[in-house]
């Protein structure tokens, strides 16, 4: 069984979804710090003018776990779905996914964690993905860092753990090896396609990639192996 893990995005990147797609089980590392600047709460997406960020507004101290992290306020809720109007209303598959993301942002919620899976959850539904999803702070899990890792992997059994290539620094591969569990690195190849507002800019939310592509396209992408 092969097993991968992240922390809670918002709207996160294609690779993200490659590295779901990839696994059997993916767990959502959601009781870990909240990293300021990070794309935890932000992501970017392009209009006729460039990229530019969309970034749910937090509060709270920074030893706040990403799960804990409470959402500033609601008004950046229909900012961002205007945001998204403006820039992808001409876009293929603009006006087949607009009214349930329109339905995302009017769910109510204080927590920037609820609003992350959501979006996630309904990404990896419209690209069809059928990788289990496991949240980490519903389970019980200890460790930092490398330990952490190799904890998830043993609770669930895993024969496979992929990873990108940033964990190269901190992951103590012996260990994985001693508890026979082989350690694939996934890389963070960007997913190219034609981008309705000019030449390919790589870097983006994949919600850009699901405004500009079909989705049978997105899963070749997501399926195809390094």
């Amino acid at each position: 069984m092969k097993l991968s893990i992240h922390q809670s995005q918002y709207i996160p990147w294609p690779a993200y979804f490659k590295k779901i797609a990839l696994s059997d089980k993916f767990v959502i590392l959601d009781d870990v710090q909240f990293q300021k600047n990070g794309v935890q709460n932000r992501n970017k997406l392009r209009n006729k003018n460039g990229e530019f960020w969309l970034t749910i507004p937090v509060k709270g101290s920074l030893g706040d776990s990403i799960k804990d992290k409470e959402i500033a306020h609601d008004k950046w809720k229909k900012k961002h779905f205007q945001s998204m109007s403006q820039s992808y209303s001409k876009s293929p598959f603009w006006d087949s996914l607009k009214d349930e993301i329109e339905a995302l942002y009017s769910l109510e919620t204080t927590k920037l964690n609820d609003i992350n899976i959501f979006f996630i959850k309904f990404i990896i539904s419209k690209l069809e993905i059928d990788t289990e999803i496991i949240i980490s702070s519903n389970e019980d899990f200890s460790g930092k860092k490398s330990d952490l890792i190799l904890n998830i992997c043993s609770n669930f059994k895993a024969s496979k753990y992929l990873s990108g290539t940033g964990a190269k620094d901190y992951l103590d591969i012996d260990s994985f090896k001693e508890k026979g569990i082989i350690v694939e690195f996934m890389k963070s190849l960007p997913a190219i396609y034609t981008q309705i507002h000019g030449d390919f800019m790589p870097g983006l939310s994949i919600i850009d990639m699901m405004m500009n592509t079909p989705s049978e396209e997105i899963r070749k992408y997501l399926y195809e192996e390094n």
